[in-house]
């Protein structure tokens, strides 16, 4: 009898937890879907909590920035593809405790297909001043897109800034008075002037400006290298580091900037990459169903 109780004993304190005590995660912890991607889309990846470190992800040589559900007791975040990376297989390096794990996400071509505008030649062979400006927009556009607060402040799903329908798709080639341009990196939206445009997600106004291209556009940080973009506005009703909820009217739509007609340009950036803002929304659904 006391042979058996001695075993026993050897046998919780080698294989039960203790409190405060982290054990290595088993993979069936961490959970990547999909694991097969096309250019310009996303995988949500969660992890299930094991101890209070915050685990460490690397993808495609950059840090991957995780929230907390607390309630799901999980560490979730997205890893996308940019719309022009090389397609191949690419490492998910993640790092639990000091237990090393990995995943391998597959980025698989898209053809995005073509649009074809017709726009007033003054608005495309841009005079050197205009051009200069574009530059100089163009590069502080960038520099927002590069920095974010570092912790996720979004969370759940993210939702569409207005109910109207795509009418132009994101990563179709723009040909441009018969040349090819960059293709588009957002969505278009169809919205008459004066819609109300509604915040993604929540986050902080890191933009709100004038452009030659985007019109009257903000620009939302919603922390964790995540922006939102909406362009060719006609008001703004948000001002440079105010703070705004998910759903909250930030402006209205327009016709500002160089486009044909009044719709609302929505755009997603993720670690600076071109991300597919249909896509987003359609697998931020899978933290609510979990």
């Amino acid at each position: 009898m006391r042979k058996r109780i001695l075993i026993l004993i050897t046998f919780m304190t080698l294989f039960l937890p203790l409190p405060g005590v982290a054990f290595p995660l088993p993979e069936a912890g961490i959970f990547v879907t999909p694991s097969e991607i096309s250019q310009g889309e996303v995988s949500l990846l969660t992890i299930q909590k094991n101890g209070e470190t915050m685990p460490k992800v690397l993808w495609m040589e950059n840090k991957v920035a995780l929230a907390f559900d607390k309630e799901k007791d999980i560490w979730f975040s997205f890893v996308g593809a940019d719309l022009t990376t090389e397609p191949g297989s690419y490492k998910l390096e993640i790092d639990v405790n000091n237990n090393a794990h990995s995943k391998i996400i597959s980025v698989l071509s898209k053809d995005y297909g073509a649009r074809h505008l017709t726009i007033p030649e003054g608005m495309v062979s841009l005079k050197a001043d205009t051009l200069k400006r574009v530059e100089e927009e163009s590069r502080r556009m960038n520099e927002l897109f590069m920095s974010s607060t570092e912790s996720p402040v979004w969370s759940g799903k993210w939702i569409r800034p207005v109910s109207g329908t795509v009418v132009s798709l994101f990563g179709c080639k723009s040909i441009i008075n018969d040349m090819e341009r960059a293709p588009h990196s957002g969505i278009d939206l169809k919205a008459s002037e004066g819609t109300r445009v509604r915040a993604a997600n929540k986050g902080k106004v890191v933009l709100v400006e004038d452009h030659f291209f985007s019109g009257l556009s903000i620009v939302i940080d919603h922390g964790g290298g995540i922006h939102s973009m909406y362009f060719h506005l006609s008001r703004s009703f948000v001002q440079v580091d105010q703070f705004v909820e998910k759903g909250v009217v930030i402006g209205l739509s327009g016709s500002s900037g160089r486009i044909t007609g009044p719709h609302l340009h929505f755009g997603i950036r993720l670690n600076g990459k071109r991300i597919n803002p249909v896509n987003l929304m359609e697998i931020s659904e899978r933290l609510e169903k979990q």
